[in-house]
Parts: C-alpha cells; sequence; structure tokens
C-alpha cells in the first residue's frame, strides 16, 4: 500500500504562539476585574490550533447576583455541563449543551467557587477555589461529601478517569498543573507531580482560567487570561509541554468545557462581568477528539530523541496503520490496494508505512521508536484504524 520504511519517525506536535501583548487581568483571592478594567486584544493570527467562533447556544443569567462563570464541567450521564457560577457566595449549576437552559441551581460552600469536574466514573462532582484553597467533593445532587484544605489557589480542575487522576491549575505565578490521585472513598492525594504551565502567548502569571482533559487526546486545555488565548498542552518526558494555542473570538473568555459528544467547547464570555453571558461555540484543536468516533492521535516525547505515539478510539482487536509524510495536502489509498482502498489520509506526496500495531481492549495502539532530527518540524503522521478505514488528523513533529 505504502513506501515501507523500517525507522521509526515520530513527533511531538508543540506549536509555539507568538506572543500578543495584553495587560495583567487575572483575579487574585476575593477579589474580582473590574468592571471597566481594560480588556485583552482577541486579535492576532491563527497558531495552528482551531479557535474558529461556531456560532452560540445562546445567553445565560444563572443568578442576579453573578458576576462570571466560572469552570465547565461535561457530564456524561447528562449529555450537559455542570457549570461553578462565581457569586457571592457561591453558586453552581447544570446547562445544557447546546440549549444552555439553567436548571439545579445550587450554593454549598459559602465561599466563590473557580474550578469544576466531573468524575463520569461515578457521577460526583468536584470545585475548588483560590479564596478558600479548598478542594470540595459533591454528589450528583450537590451534596457536600466531604471537602479538603489543601493550601492552594485554583483556577480549574479536571478529571482523568482511566488513571484516576484529579488534574488542578492554579492561579499564582508561576500558573501550575498539580496531580492528585482520588481515592476510593473519593478524596485526594497529592501525588507529588506539578508542573508549571507553559504558556506559549503572552502572561506574566496569575493568568489561568478553567481547565480541561481531553482523555481521548490526552491534552489539557485552558484560557490565559493575559493574551485571551486558548492553550493546550501534554505531558512528555520533559514535563508539561506546549502543544497549540489561538485566539479567542469571545471578547473575554473564562469558564469552558468540552462537549465530549460534539467535540465543541462551550466558552462563556464575561467582558461584562454581569448578567447576561454570551455562551459561544468554539472548534478546538484538530487533535480534540472526546467521545467521538474519530481517531484521537497523541504523540508524547522530545524531539530529536525518544517518542511515544498513540492512537485512542480504534477498534479493539484490531491494527492501526502508523502512516507518515513530509508533504501537506491528501492521499486517497489506490483501488486494487488491499487496505482500506479509496479511504482519504490528511497527507500529502506519497505516504509511508512505519508500521502496523495491535489495538489492545480499550481501543489504544502506542508504538515508540526515536525521532531523527530530519524528522521535527518536517515529518507529518496519521493513524489509520484498518478495521474501520478511519483515519486520525496529522499531527507534525517540532
Amino acid at each position: 500500500m505504502f513506501a515501507l520504511k523500517s525507522q521509526a519517525l515520530f513527533l511531538m506536535a508543540v506549536i509555539t504562539g507568538s506572543a500578543l501583548g495584553a495587560s495583567n487581568l487575572a483575579v487574585g483571592p476575593n477579589a474580582v476585574v473590574p468592571d471597566g478594567a481594560p480588556l485583552p486584544s482577541a486579535s492576532g493570527a491563527h497558531i495552528d490550533s482551531a479557535c474558529d467562533n461556531l456560532g452560540s447556544c445562546g445567553d445565560i443569567c444563572p443568578n442576579v447576583g453573578s458576576v462570571f462563570v466560572g469552570d465547565f464541567a461535561y457530564d456524561e450521564s447528562t449529555g450537559g455541563f455542570v457549570v461553578v457560577d462565581v457569586v457571592t457566595p457561591d453558586g453552581i449549576f447544570r446547562m445544557g449543551s447546546g440549549g444552555c437552559d439553567v436548571t439545579d441551581y445550587a450554593s454549598y460552600a459559602g465561599v466563590s467557587q473557580r474550578g469544576c469536574a466531573v468524575d463520569n466514573a461515578t457521577g460526583d462532582v468536584y470545585t475548588a477555589s483560590w479564596n478558600d484553597q479548598t478542594i470540595w467533593h459533591l454528589d450528583g445532587g450537590f451534596n457536600v461529601l466531604g471537602s479538603q484544605i489543601l493550601g492552594q489557589s485554583y483556577a480549574g480542575l479536571a478529571v482523568d478517569e482511566t488513571n484516576r487522576l484529579l488534574y488542578a491549575a492554579t492561579n499564582a505565578s508561576p500558573d501550575q498543573l498539580i496531580e492528585y490521585s482520588i481515592n476510593s472513598d473519593g478524596s485526594v492525594s497529592a501525588t507529588g507531580n506539578s508542573w508549571d504551565i507553559p504558556w506559549q502567548a503572552t502572561s506574566d502569571g496569575f493568568s489561568a482560567a478553567a481547565l480541561e482533559y481531553d482523555d481521548c487526546s490526552s491534552t489539557f486545555m485552558s484560557i490565559n487570561q493575559d493574551a485571551n488565548v486558548m492553550e493546550y498542552f501534554r505531558l512528555a518526558s520533559g514535563g508539561l509541554v506546549g502543544a497549540g494555542s489561538c485566539p479567542l473570538p469571545q471578547s473575554f473568555g473564562w469558564g469552558f468545557g468540552l462537549d465530549f459528544a460534539s467535540v465543541e467547547l462551550n466558552v462563556a464570555d464575561i467582558a461584562a462581568f454581569a448578567c447576561d453571558f454570551p455562551i459561544g461555540l468554539v472548534e478546538p484543536d484538530p487533535a480534540i477528539c472526546g467521545s467521538s468516533q474519530e481517531l484521537g492521535l497523541a504523540i508524547t516525547g522530545d524531539c530529536p530523541g525518544r517518542v511515544t505515539l498513540t492512537v485512542r478510539g480504534a477498534t479493539p482487536g484490531g491494527r492501526v496503520a502508523f502512516v507518515y509524510s513530509a508533504a501537506s495536502g491528501s492521499f486517497t489509498i489506490p483501488s486494487g490496494y488491499s487496505t482500506c482502498p479509496g479511504t482519504t489520509l490528511p497527507l500529502g506526496g506519497t505516504p509511508t508505512l512505519l508500521t502496523t500495531v495491535l489495538v489492545n481492549s480499550d481501543g489504544l495502539a502506542t508504538f515508540t521508536g526515536n525521532a531523527p532530527a530530519a524528522a521535527c518540524g518536517v515529518i507529518k503522521v496519521v493513524g489509520l484504524d484498518i478495521a474501520t478505514c478511519v483515519s486520525s488528523g496529522a499531527e507534525v513533529v517540532q
């Protein structure tokens, strides 16, 4: 089908964004950005990742005293979001995906919250704030199951259900991503792992707004308040690395969440710091795959050097072909070939087959090898599910 090479050419897509000048508008403990403060510009060229405006699902006003809308968390059991409302003292509610209807508004903590995450393995909810530096554990009805004062100024939360981990983004200098293990009783324990967030656009600290984790592509997302930019990160052997960024179409984005089904970002525009808040639909980076049937391709490691290529969402028990090319464009597998004839791959030229790998019971196919310096910034790779002939998007080594 393709020219065959034995050398393992892989890639880590690390896109470095151009610096966007902006004032530091991040909010500190017991404070909010004042009404009338200068807002960062949303202008600037896109940096590989997508942030295109897909429309709006409407405006919301969760509470007449709402100052802004905090972190979103997608709940697979309802197909909607759990959202924290930054109000005195605190608020949490459910919001439909697509229709933006607000239901089940509740208060529980006595102090405003910023971070929110749903553990879709149990249905439990976690919230956190930089005001009280506490992580709250709630059930699906927003009843408090427990709380832990952990001494961090939290701006966002996200759950990795597969590895039973809770991640927190802090609003600090520098902003950090902190890892916690989720215990059997729902409490959390620090693993000792933390990483400075490598913002690719302008930031002088205290910039993190909300946090999301896409299990499918192993990608973290957070908003850089200083530049009104959505930024993407992945864990690699060298730590947390940037994987793309792009300006948001909102005047001032803060709270957001990933709809795992539609694979769209719901982003609140909080520029007015009062009701109503427009909820925009934004296109995420092409690598983000949520719970869709599309393949997710994630590449970790260092180029040049040892790197790992992982495809998620493939057919269990089948095989994934890793294919690469130095050219952009598209390539249709000719008729007459035994493997996926007529399938179009997002690669130009004549792609080369690197290898095929068995897919495990979780739909995961992984291959590790050495990336030479010549591959960095040049080679593009896709994964092809041979059972379904579905291709992932292309990733470029950097």
